[in-house]
């Protein structure tokens, strides 16, 4: 579409506050019932669009200021002929996260709709439309977690009808901060109706915490929307509150010290004396991705934000700053130096007795204003719930909550304690809690979720760091919300607050929202446990596919550049999702904009560079073509193919001649020292980057580079095997910045050496052994992420059958706690002292069986670009049978295959523009094999 609107806002602010609200709308008549009707959309930061009452979709999609996108609405059906209206509910976050950068709150939409004469009627934002704060959601919130935007508490006790006044212009199509107008490049996300399986619990709760908290980079830097580890957050907050008798309190804290009194805590609580007593707050780290300083206050101590007095605010202008993460916060020496230099005032405030005092030595500090303070209890009450079983009377009839229809369950208000139920989805899933109920004026509705908890009831809770939860306050009467942010969980908790009478709870459900996907890719086996493996895999990556690939549903939901590459892999091989592996190329490569090397997650607020990520990024490029062979996205990408390659060469070592780089050099969870800037992983990454960029170069229509990056990778290669230790018959895992070689030793850079071919033939041998047979004292993998790069070596080494031994061996241990999604981490390895076996349990880094099942155990190997020719060669000595699909570019390739007796009968589906020829392994020598194939 041609894009003529223009970004309008409300009046009511200039548009750059924070966790800002506003609703959008224009009535119009149609003089005929359209034939065709087109509505473009976008927003910064959010969306919910209604056409006449109906709710369409939630937008936009996650796209840099500069390549904006707009989503498009086919309105036939919806539109008719008189009057008709659009109605948007628009969140602007003014905050940064990892999925966008805001940059000011601003609207934009276009209808355009044809009659059968032909008449077109355009309709784009202007001061036409009318605009209407919406009061209801509250503003003063922490945010969700310094990966999303702000918590979610929709405050309808008192309604108000929107006051309706037009429409403030911002500025043009074209003209504001969003540059680029280009249609969304993947599809809108699915709505569908996901009802419980099951009421788990009722149990009475405490009620709330009451909290003092604040956003630190908001008071700091307000409007800023970069979130980098390396600002640096200094500030101190004090007040008076008074106590209504002597008593031992422990305090909930996240991201501060605290004192009573000038005193810390003794045996985990702290004394406060009757009457007024003098608290003080200092941050226990300055670090940028500290999204909240705050305390909270058990119910029954008494203590209450609304005791709160004489709140002061102490700055620290000379030690606060915003830096980008180059260096990373742990090679900055000024960051480590403004932490060195406030350390000593935090001590020192901490022990100051009263207010006089910290006035005398802080006379700067300023008055606390109201509005500074954000309100964390919702989560933080939930995270400290104390639960008790529920008497006769509480609750009757929960179950009727399960299904949305006109039977209610009831909750009855109890003294001094609050109502929780608990209700099971059956297995993980993602999208916006929906729910309808009656209730008195006030009436708390909370409600979070968790993925997990262990066989003795203990609840794995995100904790204060991640909100995983929402709040609702009921209006008199009936009760109907749709939530504004997508989560995700298994287990969801519901809790009654305030509750003056009964509540009538009508439904609850679950509007699941993922990318619309369907399961192309399938995969059967003789081994039960293996065709569970494949379908936990399966369903993760779905529900880790939203507008890009993203790492997990329920902590980011963010497009980490190396999980996309593994992702990008696993989707083709299942789901044939190649829109959504574009997309998440061209967002990543977008990040060159501004940056040398591509960022590590996109698009976002924080400059951080994981050069693995990096060059996975790179090899995302070359395996999209391989799998499509389509030329001209790879024209497209080129360009950042290049510059990305360039700026990884200007961080080659001249004395060491490995890759060496400031950033946060990361591959795996393992125990490795990571804080150095010669990671050697880095260098054999490097090295693959320069090889898959040099076989591309022809393709892209410059072959004459190819020669420049191989003899780039050679002299990497040398490099790397000039520091083999061959006394430990192993390379160091980094070089320190005094030029010592590392104590520590992992197999990475061994099963990396194998897999891209850079070892010298003297250390291959042991390079093998290294990654096949490793010995104790080489640090392990101990994420399925990194595993995927161990199972290609061992591929690369010929040992398939050693991989399907591994999947089973590293995922079972899922499958015996009743998984239904897989894990970020191997069980136990990330936190062995933890009574939870990981702590994502829905991470689609981890699917690699999706790729490597379809590719070993149905035998179906893409020979050449494009699909063209696929090899079957199954590996057969580990199962009976087994039966499959894998999509492709030009359709689906289907094997099923079965042994009778020494006899291998293998049946083989395809399109027929694919050839298909069946490669001999050293399982299936010893038997007859007997081919059959048929089209698709």
């Amino acid at each position: 579409m041609d894009i003529i609107a223009n970004w309008i806002w409300s009046d009511d602010s200039d548009g750059r506050g924070y966790n800002l609200c506003s609703i959008f709308r224009r009535d119009f008549r149609l003089a005929a019932l359209p034939v065709t009707a087109r509505l473009a959309v976008t927003a910064d930061s959010f969306y919910r669009l209604k056409v006449n009452g109906q709710w369409l979709n939630d937008g936009p999609c996650r796209s840099w200021p500069g390549h904006c996108q707009y989503d498009v609405y086919d309105l036939d059906g919806i539109l008719r002929a008189g009057a008709n209206h659009i109605e948007a509910v628009v969140r602007y976050f003014g905050c940064g996260d990892f999925h966008r950068l805001p940059q000011r709150a601003g609207f934009l939409a276009q209808l355009e709709a044809a009659d059968s004469d032909g008449n077109v009627t355009v309709i784009g934002t202007d001061t036409e439309w009318v605009a209407a704060e919406m009061p209801q959601l509250r503003r003063n919130v922490p945010k969700i977690s310094i990966q999303q935007p702000p918590f979610e508490c929709f405050d309808n006790s008192e309604p108000e009808a929107p006051v309706w006044r037009k429409a403030v212009l911002v500025a043009p199509a074209e003209g504001g901060p969003w540059k680029e107008l280009k249609e969304r490049d993947c599809r809108l996300l699915s709505r569908r109706e996901f009802l419980f399986r099951d009421f788990v619990s009722a149990h009475r709760v405490m009620p709330a915490y009451s909290t003092v908290a604040v956003a630190p980079h908001a008071l700091l830097f307000p409007g800023d929307t970069t979130v980098n580890t390396s600002d640096v957050l200094p500030l101190l907050i004090a007040f008076e509150i008074d106590s209504p008798r002597c008593q031992e309190v422990v305090i909930a804290r996240e991201g501060v010290n605290v004192s009573v009194n000038g005193r810390s805590a003794d045996g985990g609580a702290w004394h406060f004396n009757e009457g007024g007593n003098f608290v003080v707050l200092a941050p226990e780290n300055l670090n940028g991705h500290c999204a909240l300083y705050g305390i909270g206050f058990p119910p029954e101590s008494g203590l209450t934000a609304e005791a709160v007095r004489d709140a002061v605010l102490v700055r620290f202008p000379k030690l606060a700053r915003l830096a980008p993460d180059r260096p990373f916060c742990t090679l900055n020496a000024q960051f480590q130096q403004s932490v060195r230099e406030f350390q000593p005032l935090a001590a020192g405030a901490l022990k100051l007795p009263e207010r006089e005092a910290f006035l005398k030595e802080f006379p700067q500090a300023e008055p606390l204003a109201a509005g500074a303070l954000v309100d964390d209890d919702a989560h933080l009450s939930f995270v400290l719930r104390r639960a008790e079983p529920v008497q006769p009377g509480d609750v009757t009839d929960p179950e009727f909550i399960l299904y949305p229809d006109d039977c209610c369950a009831v909750i009855r208000p109890v003294e001094g304690r609050d109502i929780e139920l608990c209700f099971d989805l059956g297995e993980q899933n993602i999208g916006c809690w929906n729910f309808s109920l009656f209730a008195a004026a006030g009436t708390v509705v909370d409600v979070a979720a968790i993925e997990y908890k262990t066989p003795n009831g203990a609840l794995q809770h995100t904790g204060p760091g991640c909100r995983n939860s929402m709040r609702y306050i009921c209006r008199e009467g009936i009760n109907r919300y749709t939530a504004m942010q997508r989560r995700s969980g298994r287990y969801v908790y519901v809790t009654l607050r305030n509750m003056t009478a009964p509540v009538r709870f009508q439904s609850f459900r679950l509007v699941e929202s993922t990318y619309p996907v369907v399961p192309a890719g399938s995969f059967h086996c003789s081994d039960p446990a293996m065709n569970r493996i494949y379908e936990i895999s399966q369903r993760t990556l779905k529900l880790c596919m939203e507008d890009t690939f993203t790492d997990c549903p329920l902590y980011e939901q963010t497009l980490w550049v190396g999980d996309a590459r593994s992702e990008s892999l696993f989707a083709m091989s299942s789901f044939g999702a190649y829109d959504l592996v574009r997309r998440c190329i061209r967002l990543a490569g977008q990040s060159l904009d501004d940056m040398p090397m591509v960022l590590s997650q996109v698009p976002t607020g924080w400059s951080c560079i994981i050069p693995a990520w990096s060059f996975m990024w790179s090899y995302s490029v070359y395996d999209y073509w391989f799998e499509t062979g389509d030329e001209e996205f790879l024209r497209e990408v080129w360009p950042m193919v290049k510059k990305n390659l360039e700026g990884a060469a200007a961080c080659v070592d001249p004395e060491t001649g490995l890759f060496s780089a400031p950033d946060w050099n990361f591959f795996d969870w393992n125990r490795t020292d990571c804080g150095h800037r010669i990671m050697l992983y880095n260098s054999f990454f490097h090295a693959e980057a320069l090889r898959t960029a040099a076989e591309l170069a022809p393709v892209a229509g410059e072959p004459e580079l190819a020669e420049g990056w191989l003899a780039q990778r050679r002299n990497l290669i040398d490099a790397l095997n000039r520091v083999w230790d061959a006394r430990r018959l192993a390379w160091p895992d980094s070089i320190h910045e005094d030029g010592t070689l590392s104590g520590d030793v992992s197999i990475h850079t061994s099963m990396l050496a194998a897999l891209f071919d850079a070892a010298w033939p003297e250390h291959q041998a042991a390079v093998r052994a290294n990654t096949v047979t490793p010995r104790s004292e080489l640090f392990k993998v101990v994420s399925p992420f990194a595993l995927f790069y161990l199972y290609a070596a061992l591929e690369k080494l010929g040992l398939p059958g050693e991989i399907l031994d591994a999947i089973g061996r590293d995922y079972r241990p899922m499958l015996e706690v009743g998984a239904t999604t897989v894990w970020e981490n191997i069980s136990l390895h990330f936190n062995p002292d933890s009574d939870f076996p990981t702590r994502s349990h829905c991470h689609a880094w981890s699917a690699a069986p999706l790729y490597f099942l379809p590719r070993l155990a149905l035998g179906i190997i893409p020979a050449g670009p494009g699909c063209r020719k696929i090899l079957i060669s199954p590996v057969v000595n580990r199962f009976e049978y087994a039966s499959g699909t894998r999509p492709t570019i030009h359709g689906r390739v289907g094997v099923r295959w079965k042994k009778q007796g020494r006899e291998l009968h293998i049946q083989v589906t395809a399109p027929a523009e694919i050839e298909v020829e069946f490669l001999p392994n050293d399982t299936t020598f010893d038997f007859e094999v007997i081919l059959s194939r048929s089209a698709e």
